[in-house]
Order: C-alpha cells, then sequence, then structure tokens
C-alpha cells in the first residue's frame, strides 16, 4: 500500500463555540466549541494519526481514505477560561467567571473511490458560566459535511511525496438554540465551507498546511481557517502531532460596539495544540492531547484537553 493510499483527520466539535456576556467592559465569546519505517504500518498509523489532529470537524491534513474504506472517531474535549478578549483588550469579567465547555464529538471519513471522500462531523455541547449570572447552555451544535478530492499526487528526490486536496460543504445546525449568549453553542448559522490542503509526507514525517474559507450566512462575517499540522511517527504504534490553527474574520463588531451579536463579532483566535495518537490492534487506536490559545480577538483565553478513540475500518 502507497503512502498516498493513507487514510486520515479528529473528533472535536466546530469551533463556533461559547460567548461571554456584555458587562462591566462588555464580554466576549470562545470556540468550541487526527511513516513508520515499513510503509504498510505507516499507512495504518498515519490514517489514525490523523483523525485526531484537526481542531475542529472541518479542519482537513489531507489524508484521504480508499475506496470502500474509512476512520471512525469519538473524541471528548473540555476547555475552559476566565479571561477574554473584548476586541483586542484581554478582560475579567466577575459576572461570568469562568466559563468551561464539554464537547462530545463525533467523527466519520469514507472513501467513496480512491481520490474522493465523505467526511462528516457533529457534536453535543455544555456550556457554563460559573458566576452570578448563572449561564448555561447544552444540546447538539452543527453538522459538518465535506466533499474532499485529491487534486493532485506526485513525488520528488528522496522520497517525499506530495499532495494537493479540494474539497467543498457545508456546516449548519442540528437543531434550534440560542446564539446571541456568552455560552451558546454556536452562531446558529448556514456555512458554505472551502478548503484547499498541501501534505507532505517523507519517511516517519508529514506536514500539511490547510487554507480555507467559510462563507457565512446571517450577519456572521465570513472566516478563513488556517490548520498547520505536522506528525512524526515512533516505531510502528505512536505518532506525536503537533498543530497550529489560526481563524481571521472577514469585518465583523467587536463586543460592546452598538447593536452588535455574538454571532456578528469578529471573532479571531491563534492556538497551538499538541496531541499524541497510539495505535492497538485490528484498527483500533487511543489519542489525548492539550491546546493552548495565544492570542486573540473576541474569543476567550482558553485552554483545553481532549481524549478519544479512533477505528480505522
Amino acid at each position: 500500500m502507497e503512502p498516498s493510499d493513507c487514510t486520515n483527520e479528529e473528533a472535536r466539535p466546530p469551533s463556533r463555540g461559547n460567548h461571554p456576556m456584555p458587562a462591566g467592559p462588555p464580554g466576549r465569546r470562545s470556540r468550541a466549541g487526527c511513516e513508520v519505517a515499513a510503509r504498510v504500518a505507516a499507512c495504518g498509523l498515519f490514517a489514525l494519526a490523523s483523525v485526531a489532529g484537526p481542531a475542529s470537524a472541518s479542519d482537513m491534513t489531507g489524508f484521504l481514505a480508499e475506496k470502500g474504506s474509512g476512520t471512525l472517531a469519538l473524541g471528548h474535549t473540555i476547555e475552559s477560561y476566565d479571561r477574554f478578549w473584548v476586541g483586542e483588550t484581554k478582560v475579567y469579567e466577575p459576572a461570568l467567571d469562568e466559563i468551561e465547555t464539554a464537547s462530545t464529538a463525533l467523527y466519520l471519513r469514507y472513501g467513496l473511490t480512491d481520490s474522493w471522500s465523505l467526511i462528516v462531523g457533529a457534536a453535543h455541547v455544555d456550556a457554563e458560566a460559573s458566576g452570578p449570572a448563572n449561564l448555561e447552555d447544552s444540546g447538539f451544535q452543527d453538522l459538518s459535511v465535506l466533499l474532499a478530492r485529491r487534486l493532485w499526487s506526485g513525488s520528488s528526490s528522496g522520497g517525499a511525496r506530495h499532495d494537493l486536496v479540494g474539497a467543498f460543504g457545508v456546516r449548519t445546525p442540528t437543531e434550534s438554540y440560542e446564539a446571541n449568549s456568552p455560552v451558546a453553542r454556536g452562531d446558529e448559522t448556514t456555512d458554505v465551507l472551502l478548503r484547499f490542503v498541501y501534505l507532505l509526507r517523507k519517511g516517519r514525517l508529514y506536514w500539511s498546511q490547510q487554507v480555507g474559507f467559510d462563507l457565512r450566512s446571517e450577519d456572521a462575517p465570513d472566516g478563513i481557517p488556517l490548520y498547520t499540522e505536522i506528525g512524526y511517527s515512533f516505531g510502528s504504534r505512536v505518532t506525536a502531532i503537533a498543530s497550529i490553527s489560526q481563524h481571521f474574520a472577514d469585518g465583523g463588531t467587536d463586543i460592546g460596539d452598538p447593536g452588535f451579536t455574538f454571532p456578528s463579532n469578529r471573532e479571531e483566535s491563534l492556538r497551538a495544540g499538541l496531541k499524541a495518537v497510539v495505535r492497538l490492534e485490528r484498527g483500533w487506536g487511543l489519542f489525548g492531547g492539550v491546546f493552548d490559545t495565544l492570542d486573540g480577538r473576541n474569543t476567550g483565553d482558553a485552554t483545553g484537553v481532549s481524549a478519544g478513540v479512533i477505528f480505522d475500518f
């Protein structure tokens, strides 16, 4: 099996999460909200690792499934923060104190052909603020469905493999919920998603870069999601992954602006993450990781942990 045939991505919810509350300095929102030496072993391990990698169900690493095969992942993430950015100023709001979000996400990638894959993600989110405002929200968030295609594949000297993957799809609420709240589980918008990913693989190492565009509905500003991931396999069972996730908004309001709503905010973030994936027997694997928010605008200064199980079929 050639490395370009490998499957690969994670189970965290789409990153369209919770919003802090305007009070004192008006509040904000945070979004919560996968080669070894032997090529066959490398393919299976990278397949599991890529599922555990991305920061959200709509981020991609560029690995696709073979026809008739796929990957299923179930993950749980807990993130929290007690400070958030109002515009570009970080503040603390006593009425909210700490906001914690727990999410359970299901992720599926399935090979329709050797070049086309279907990617589906959905999540259940529980969010609450510990302060006297006594705000909480719980329920299903959004469903993401993407069709991904390998546009080009090639090799270069030294055994490096190169892939260019494109994807398009939609993200939509699975049920009605209140979006204009500091602890809303999402923005309750239906968005069109476009993704392009470059994937490089050489030996035990892979590196991928995603560039995307989210055409959003209602008064939510369009978004530009960037996702960078590097993974390295130790033997045939363990892969270590480092990632950087960035989100830019095309305009929008700041918390506290006249007439602002949380969905209309210019929410931007920069996050870094580390994960480890362990391959078990018969296609099963486990993953666990941590992430931290390095910078942001109208979003929470959140840190989080995640863990889950992956099955390659």
